[in-house]
């Protein structure tokens, strides 16, 4: 099973446990003369070291074997509380503190400033000669442990027989409840030792997998289970001003600009280790702002973060997230003072997904030690960004390398997951939600479809059938074969695709194919890829194609990864132009003896070069998935000649095209995405050779496209674009009383095209070029146009409006227009 579906439940997952065998207590914590919840309360078991603070719900769940009968509960301000509880057993409990009221003298209060900001200040003004970029390298061993559930479940859901089936094999070995006691299915379990290399100029990471253990649903012992589990994509660096999280920016408590975002309040000074801290609870501002609320600790003198607790609750204009706690220790490593973690444990809760699915919750326990500091690694280490190394199978492996022990409830887990996998309605389950999230259904040594594709319907060739598959790297880790056959009622053709792959090497990657395919497209969507956009491409084959030709490719190409982000392809690609409405051109237009003909054919050569600095990719299967979005730019560039002659080509053309891709983040307003492209022909050949822009005359919104631009309705032999799209992320929204309750967020659009065609070409076109039937040239002006509108609408609704501000008198265009699109998003 491929590990990029079971990580969409581990990360939409939820957890809590009862244990016959130990003594649990969960519950709230309240403020006994206003009943208000009580967040960061300490919450342990008398006479052990096992406890936990209040969540910033009040919530708390503590579990231990030892043997105890109180529970202690404790926070500045209240007096402690001490509750019988029954060894043993599970104990649901609710503690109400009462505060501690002490008679004082006449005190005169005097305004001032806030005592937190003395120490915030400090705090920023410090943060900088602790950060690790301050090094020239680091290594360090550490530990992972994930625990994943699903809960929150329906009437529907749990009236389900397989649900009942997999809730009674749960309960024949110890029941699961979450803090609501509603039902609870764990679904992943792993746990994982690795060694983890970071330069910091250049930035390079590598994480090696030393060894790992793993069960789950949807998951085997596959590598790329092995590759994500490791510490490498749990990283949570309260040092830089924003935080990436779920692909969003969230402001950190310690940010340069924390006074904007945060309020702040000295609550407690503590001595810990032989040093005093100061402990300080921070919340933001504004409750629906990417931000954090919680507590840390400050070492008085250095003015460190030793200690934080974050947590993200549901008000956070983030869909499904019922809440978030991320609580890190860190401490200062080596002669250079540097703040690095020492333990991280993260605890992720998810609500209901539409609120038809089941919710989720995740738990992640990460441990550092035996820090390697400024001994760097040649950058040629880091070419593979996570190496998995030959697993270990000794049998006290585990016991003597692991830094956290394994509680009795995980031993437990791991046979609930074994058991739960043997029911055979759950490998039905697993294998069509695979098949709905992925487009491919895995059976055996093959992955059958993709499903988008399986049914078209257009005036060319009426109802189209199309069936594909694929192998996988059960039947081969080396050689990959990829393709479809589809057949039209009304056109009475077969089209066929066929690709053959062999994988030279995982590390680096490297790749060398062939294919071989007859199928129809059309002119106007030639350079949208059916692989990056399946579903607006597939959408494309129904109803009116706009210039549709029959076209037999052959393609070999050769794809090597070099150092820092860099990829070359070469390839050699023969095709056939067969169009089936009113074409020709002329072969020379200055000659009034030149012929003309309706179809040709073409042989290129081409090279390609991709960098995308610090670009992280694992290895699924047979198949290189890029993980994480990039924070520098992606450069492309790509060159193609034409060679006249070979295989009977009719044309000798050069080619040139470059695009950059890049997230911006703005601090504090949003994320930006933006798409560059430019590209020349610099040879006479006819026009479906040269860039057709790609227009988009339906309902749904596309990226690929101008959403105001008709199909085939400009054509350039040379042009430069620029796409932007700003998300705001609900920044402007939230500030509004009545609309930020619908947690809606605004989205602007700017689509800029500059382009034109030189004489020889307009002269090759004959009459399709300028004309209502043909297509236009951007030689006068630039295409523009600009778009706003509200995502997140029942938080599966994306609603744009369109403005095209020129070339306003072409014939049949929209100059506004209303684009919709159903996305799930966070």
């Amino acid at each position: 099973m491929r590990f990029s579906l079971s990580l969409i439940l581990l990360f939409l997952s939820s957890f809590s446990i009862d244990l016959k065998a130990q003594t649990e207590a969960f519950g709230y914590v309240k403020d006994a003369s206003t009943g208000e919840v009580l967040p960061f309360v300490n919450v342990y078991f008398s006479g052990t070291q096992s406890g936990n603070t209040t969540d910033i719900k009040g919530f708390f769940e503590i579990k231990t074997t030892a043997k105890s009968d109180t529970i202690i509960a404790s926070y500045i301000g209240y007096k402690p509380q001490k509750v019988k509880i029954k060894s043993g057993q599970v104990n649901e409990l609710s503690i109400e503190l009462e505060p501690d009221i002490i008679a004082l003298n006449e005190v005169i209060v005097r305004p001032g400033e806030n005592p937190a900001w003395k120490v915030m200040r400090k705090v920023v003004a410090n943060k900088e000669k602790y950060e690790p970029k301050n090094l020239e390298a680091s290594e360090v061993e550490s530990y992972t442990k994930i625990e994943g559930y699903i809960d929150k479940m329906n009437a529907v859901w749990e009236n389900r027989k397989i649900i009942q089936k997999i809730v009674a094999t749960v309960d024949s070995i110890a029941p699961l409840r979450n803090k609501k006691g509603q039902k609870m299915i764990p679904v992943f379990f792993s746990e994982s030792l690795s060694k983890v290399y970071k330069r910091y100029n250049p930035e390079l990471i590598k994480e090696e997998v030393l060894n790992s253990n793993i069960q789950g649903i949807l998951v085997g012992e596959n590598s790329i289970a092995q590759q994500f589990v490791g510490s490498a994509f749990q990283e949570y660096d309260f040092s830089d001003d924003w935080m990436q999280l779920f692909g969003k920016q969230f402001v950190s408590p310690i940010a340069n600009g924390w006074k904007l975002y945060y309020e702040y309040e000295l609550i407690d000074s503590l001595m810990i280790d032989g040093a005093m801290h100061y402990q300080i609870e921070f919340e933001p501002k504004n409750s629906q702002n990417l931000a954090f609320v919680g507590k840390m600790l400050i070492e008085k003198g250095t003015f460190a973060l030793k200690n934080i607790n974050a947590n993200i609750t549901e008000n956070t204009n983030i869909n499904y997230l019922a809440g978030l706690q991320i609580n890190q220790d860190l401490a200062l490593y080596g002669k250079e003072q540097v703040l690095l973690p020492k333990l991280v444990d993260v605890k992720l809760d998810v609500d209901p997904i539409l609120g038809v699915y089941p919710g989720m919750y995740a738990h992640f326990k990460l441990s550092y030690k035996d820090y390697v500091l400024n001994k760097p690694k040649p950058t040629s280490f880091f070419y593979v960004p996570v190496r998995v190394m030959p697993k270990q199978a000794k049998e006290d492996f585990w016991e003597t390398k692991r830094h956290i022990p394994l509680e009795e409830s995980n031993e437990q887990i791991k046979e609930m997951i074994t058991d739960i996998r043997n029911i055979r309605a759950v490998k039905t389950y697993e294998d069509l939600l695979e098949f709905g999230l992925t487009g491919y259904f895995e059976w055996g040594n093959f992955d059958l479809g993709p499903y988008p594709y399986l049914y078209t319907y257009n005036d060319i060739e009426g109802s189209r059938i199309q069936v594909g598959a694929r192998t996988n790297d059960r039947l081969s880790k080396n050689w990959e074969l990829d393709g479809f056959v589809a057949y039209g009622e009304r056109d009475n053709e077969w089209k066929y695709n066929g690709k053959l792959t062999y994988i030279l090497s995982r590390a680096p990657w490297r790749t060398a194919s062939f294919s071989h395919g007859y199928d129809l497209y059309q002119l106007g969507l030639k350079d949208v890829s059916p692989d990056d956009n399946p579903f607006f491409y597939a959408s494309s084959r129904f109803g009116n194609l706009i210039k549709p030709y029959y076209s037999t490719t052959n393609k070999f190409e050769i794809s090597n990864d070099f150092n820092y982000g860099l990829n070359a392809t070469v390839g050699a690609k023969a095709t056939t132009f067969d169009p089936i409405f009113d074409f020709e051109y002329e072969h020379n237009p200055s000659d009034s003896l030149s012929n003309t003909s309706t179809r040709f054919k073409t042989t290129e050569l081409s090279i390609g070069l991709r960098f995308a600095k610090g670009e992280r990719y694992l290895i699924d299967g047979n198949q290189k998935l890029i993980v994480g979005r990039n924070k520098w730019p992606v450069f492309e560039l790509k060159y193609r000649a034409g060679l006249k002659g070979v295989l009977d080509s009719d044309f000798n053309y050069h080619q040139l095209d470059l695009s950059i891709s890049h997230y911006i983040p703005y601090d504090g307003i949003g994320l930006g995405k933006m798409n560059f492209e430019a590209g020349r022909m610099f040879s006479s050949v006819p026009y479906p050779l040269l860039k057709v822009h790609t227009g988009n005359q339906g309902l749904f919104f596309s990226d690929a496209a101008f959403n105001l631009m008709n199909f085939y309705e400009f054509v350039s032999d040379s042009y430069v674009s620029l796409k932007y799209t700003h998300y705001f992320e609900g920044i402007i929204l939230n500030q509004v009383p009545l609309l930020k309750k619908l947690k809606w967020r605004l989205v602007g659009t700017t689509n800029i095209i500059y382009g034109g065609m030189s004489d020889a070409n307009k002269a090759k076109a004959g009459d399709e070029f300028g004309t209502e039937a043909g297509f236009y040239t951007l030689s006068d002006k630039p295409y523009v146009e600009l778009g706003y509108g509200v995502e997140n609408i029942f938080k599966v609704v994306r609603v744009d409006f369109y403005h095209r501000l020129t070339y306003l008198n072409n014939p049949n265009i929209s100059k506004f227009g209303v684009k919709i699109n159903f996305q799930l998003i966070l």
